[in-house]
């Protein structure tokens, strides 16, 4: 991290922090370290040759089906990306069902579906109802539902940005 105080300032998007952060583990894999006088582009060349070959049928892994424990804010994870269910399953246990397309999730609980949504690159996926019910649960709880949509068509979209 000490190696990132020079840029402050030097980047103003994700993109170009990453480009920083790439350049500097590219320079850091080539220099000799403190601990053991050695290469870690060197260590890593021998290390490599000791690890198995992958299973290439990964895929098989990401469409079979995945158990989740609902956080705190009313959301799962599923490959790496997070979408939201209703603030009624909080900490508990759901079913993740990809469709055979691969383009989109099941959620089930108990073995009932209860949310549907459409993989994206995006990090925040919120369906609008569970978005609604998140906030009147919490943050605004003493709202009314025209305050909540409001808040949410004013205040919000910025999230569907994240992650694309």
């Amino acid at each position: 991290m000490e190696r990132l105080k020079p840029y402050d300032g030097e980047f103003s998007t994700v993109n170009d922090l990453n480009d920083i952060v790439n350049r500097l583990a590219e320079r850091l894999n080539h220099e000799k370290s403190q601990s053991n006088n050695q290469k870690p582009i060197e260590l890593w060349t021998k290390e490599k040759e000791h690890f198995r070959s992958l299973n290439h049928d990964l895929v098989r892994y990401f469409n079979s089906n995945q158990t989740r424990k609902v956080s705190q804010d009313s959301m799962i994870r599923f490959q790496n990306h997070q979408y939201s269910v209703s603030p009624n399953y909080i900490g508990k246990e759901v079913e993740i069902k990809p469709t055979t397309d691969g383009k989109t999730i099941r959620i089930f609980y108990h073995g009932t579906e209860i949310q549907k949504h459409d993989l994206t690159n995006k990090q925040f996926n919120y369906d609008p109802h569970d978005k609604h019910a998140i906030l009147k649960s919490d943050l605004m709880k003493d709202k009314t539902d025209e305050e909540i949509n409001q808040y949410m068509l004013n205040n919000l979209s910025i999230y569907d940005q994240i992650g694309e």
